[in-house]
C-alpha cells in the first residue's frame, strides 16, 4: 500500500506541475456559481458513496491509509512555506514576473495548480477519515468528528469560495457620486450602488503625522460610517473597508473604499466554531484512553 500511495501522490504532483507550466494559474473564475456548488455536491456525494459502497477497493484504502496523511499534510505545509517565503502579489503583478519561480506560480501560489491539487488531496483524505469515524459502529466519536469536520468545512469554504471571492476598489469623491470600481486586474466594474463622500476627519499626532481617520459616506443616500479595520457590512457576503484618502489636500476630497465579497465566509466561520466545540469536548472529557485500531490490508 505504501508504494501505491507514493506513486499516486508523485503522479499528482507531476501532473500539477505540468498543468501549471502549460496553463498558468488555476482558473477559479470558470468555476463560479452554480458550477462550484454542483462540483462540490458531486465531490461530497462521491466520497460518501465510495466509503459506504467501495470501502474495500484499493482507491478508497489509499485515501484512508496513514501514508496519505504524511503526503497531504506535507504538501499543504510545503505550500504554506512557499507563501511565506515569496511575496504574494496580485494576479496582474504576478503575470509580469518571469523565470522558473513565476512559471510555477510562486508569486500567487494559492491559485496555482500545485497548491490547489494539494489542498484537494488534503480535503479528500480528511473527508474520508471523518466519514470512517462517523460511521464507526457502537461508538460516540463527536470530539473527533467535530474537530475534523470543522477543519474540513473551513478549508472547503476557502477552497470552493475562491471562485466567488472578489476584491474591488472604488474612489469615493466629495463633489459627486461614483459607482465605477476596479478589480485587482484593473478591470472596471459598475456597482449597483453609488457612493459619495460627505465628511472626512483626520486625527494627528503632535508631530503632525496621521493617527486616526474615518469617513462618512453616502451609499445610495444611506449614511455609512467607515474606519480603518472597522468594515461596514452591506450584506451577509459584502464588506466595505476604508483603505486610503487624499493626503495632498487639507480637507480630503476623496477616499478609497475596498469592497470585499466573500459568499462563503459564514460557512468558514461555522467550521471554526465546530473545531472550538470539538476542542471544548476534548478538554471536558479528557483523553480517550481506549485504543482503536484500523487494520490495513496490504496490496
Amino acid at each position: 500500500m505504501n508504494l501505491k500511495t507514493n506513486l499516486l501522490f508523485i503522479s499528482l504532483l507531476l501532473l500539477s506541475v505540468v498543468a501549471q507550466c502549460a496553463f498558468g494559474n488555476f482558473p477559479f473564475a470558470f468555476f463560479a456559481f452554480p458550477l462550484d456548488l454542483l462540483l462540490a455536491l458531486i465531490w461530497i456525494g462521491g466520497m460518501g458513496y465510495a466509503y459506504k459502497e467501495k470501502r474495500s477497493s484499493v482507491a478508497v484504502r489509499i485515501w484512508l491509509f496513514p501514508q496519505c496523511t504524511y503526503w497531504t499534510l506535507g504538501w499543504f505545509l510545503g505550500g504554506c512555506l512557499v507563501i511565506g517565503l515569496f511575496p504574494q502579489l496580485s494576479v496582474q503583478d504576478a503575470v509580469r514576473k518571469s523565470g522558473v519561480l513565476s512559471t510555477l506560480g510562486c508569486y500567487h501560489f494559492t491559485s496555482s495548480w500545485i497548491f490547489v491539487t494539494g489542498l484537494f488531496g488534503l480535503l479528500t483524505h480528511l473527508g474520508m477519515i471523518t466519514l470512517r469515524r462517523f460511521f464507526l459502529p457502537g461508538r460516540s466519536q463527536w470530539r473527533f468528528v467535530l474537530n475534523h469536520a470543522g477543519l474540513w468545512l473551513a478549508l472547503f469554504a476557502g477552497f470552493i469560495g475562491s471562485a466567488e471571492e472578489q476584491t474591488l476598489r472604488i474612489p469615493v469623491f466629495r463633489t459627486s457620486s461614483n459607482n465605477e470600481a476596479f478589480t485587482e486586474e484593473g478591470n472596471k466594474v459598475y456597482l449597483e450602488k453609488s457612493l459619495q463622500l460627505t465628511d472626512f476627519v483626520v486625527e494627528h499626532y503632535p508631530n503632525g503625522s496621521p493617527r486616526h481617520f474615518f469617513a462618512e459616506i453616502s451609499v445610495d443616500g444611506k449614511p455609512v460610517h467607515l474606519e480603518v479595520n472597522h468594515p461596514y457590512a452591506t450584506s451577509w457576503s459584502e464588506d466595505y473597508y476604508l483603505t486610503s484618502y487624499d493626503v495632498k489636500s487639507p480637507e480630503p476630497q476623496y477616499c478609497v473604499v475596498q469592497i470585499v465579497r466573500e459568499p462563503l465566509k459564514y460557512l468558514m466561520w461555522l467550521g471554526i466554531v465546530m473545531m472550538l466545540c470539538g476542542g471544548c469536548l476534548l478538554f471536558l472529557a479528557g483523553p480517550n484512553r481506549e485504543k482503536t485500531s484500523f487494520p490495513e490490508k496490504s496490496c
